[in-house]
């Protein structure tokens, strides 16, 4: 099962970032997923679902789903980003639905697709993956609207070369690999099985909605669960159809038993690097997530992949770790001699 966490009563994501957290040596440095409570307090980003305002563990204490007559159901949340309060901002704004293609519609357009009979009757329907959102206004306030939960470590790709000491951005003639996302997408839409890139650790922040999650040990072999080198990927609907009941009977290896997560309104999940995993929304579902780079967990095999994937962005984030006098983690990359 995976482990939960409340950090809204413990110390945590909402004291100051340490340079050492519990979060970290548990579950960064020992690559443990984990489901996180708390982490959206004081977001302006987070919809109003309470009727008795009754706290995010008291609805899901006991890994109990919600029950039909819970107002997430009928998507009752006020103001924060609910699908609906984010079509009345930015409705007539062209979002990214395919992020390996960069395929954009408006919130507008993507709003009557859910609810005809072609998005309603899809296997696998459209969803917004848009990595570049916040980077032009209007969609920049949004990222006034929440913050990176602060018992993750820093993000290491912050520390590139064209970066100041405080991660902030000094040119934008080198930007890093896309890191953050808003995705949004109707029942049965979803992601299928993948690993995240450059093997970094993600979070994701369900705002509107639930997901359910099932995640595999980082060994598990990639052809067993249908992730075959060369072919497309599987939806989420579909693979859970051809391959759910294989991977949970009672024959399917221990070792590569997946935890599975039910995710609800309010809640994190972390993704530790490596672990291959798939999401399928359950209903109309509003998320934000981050990719990062922590030097806790397997940070060697996170250079190896930076430096073959992306080798322009590798030397300058090897001489942006030197800058900021992390030679420690320097000395993982390859290079002797660059200078920013």
């Amino acid at each position: 099962m995976c482990a939960l966490v409340d950090y809204a009563t413990s110390n945590g994501c909402n004291e100051e970032r340490r340079k050492v957290t519990y979060f970290s040596l548990e579950f960064e440095e020992k690559n443990r997923p984990v489901k996180i409570l708390g982490a959206t307090v004081n977001w302006s980003a987070m919809p109003n679902y309470s009727e008795a305002n009754h706290s995010e563990k008291e609805q899901n204490d006991g890994w109990a789903d919600i029950s039909d007559h819970s107002n997430l159901m009928t998507a009752k949340g006020q103001g924060g980003w609910t699908f609906a309060n984010l079509v009345a901002r930015f409705g007539d704004i062209s979002w990214r639905y395919s992020d390996q293609h960069g395929e954009m519609m408006s919130l507008n357009t993507y709003a009557k697709y859910i609810t005809t009979p072609e998005g309603q009757s899809d296997d696998s329907p459209l969803g917004i993956y848009d990595s570049q959102f916040g980077d032009d206004d209007p969609t920049r306030t949004l990222l006034n609207e929440y913050t990176v939960p602060k018992c993750f470590s820093r993000d290491l790709f912050e520390l590139e070369c064209g970066s100041d000491t405080d991660g902030d951005e000094t040119t934008e003639e080198e930007p890093r690999p896309p890191f953050r996302w808003v995705l949004i997408g109707p029942e049965r839409s979803g992601t299928g099985l993948h690993v995240d890139p450059l093997w970094t650790n993600a979070w994701v922040t369900v705002l509107q909605g639930r997901k359910r999650w099932l995640l595999f040990p980082p060994h598990t072999p990639h052809e067993s669960i249908g992730m075959i080198e060369g072919q497309p990927q599987i939806p989420s609907s579909i693979w859970f159809a051809d391959y759910y009941e294989k991977v949970t009977s009672t024959s399917w290896p221990a070792e590569y038993k997946p935890i599975e997560i039910l995710q609800c309104h309010g809640e994190t999940v972390f993704v530790p690097a490596g672990w291959p995993h798939l999401v399928l929304n359950l209903e109309l579902t509003v998320a934000v997530t981050h990719n990062y780079a922590s030097e806790w967990g397997p940070f060697e095999r996170m250079c190896e992949d930076v430096v073959e994937e992306e080798p322009e962005f590798a030397v300058r984030w090897y001489a942006g770790l030197k800058k900021n006098g992390r030679d420690d983690l320097a000395s993982c990359l390859p290079y002797t001699k660059k200078d920013c």
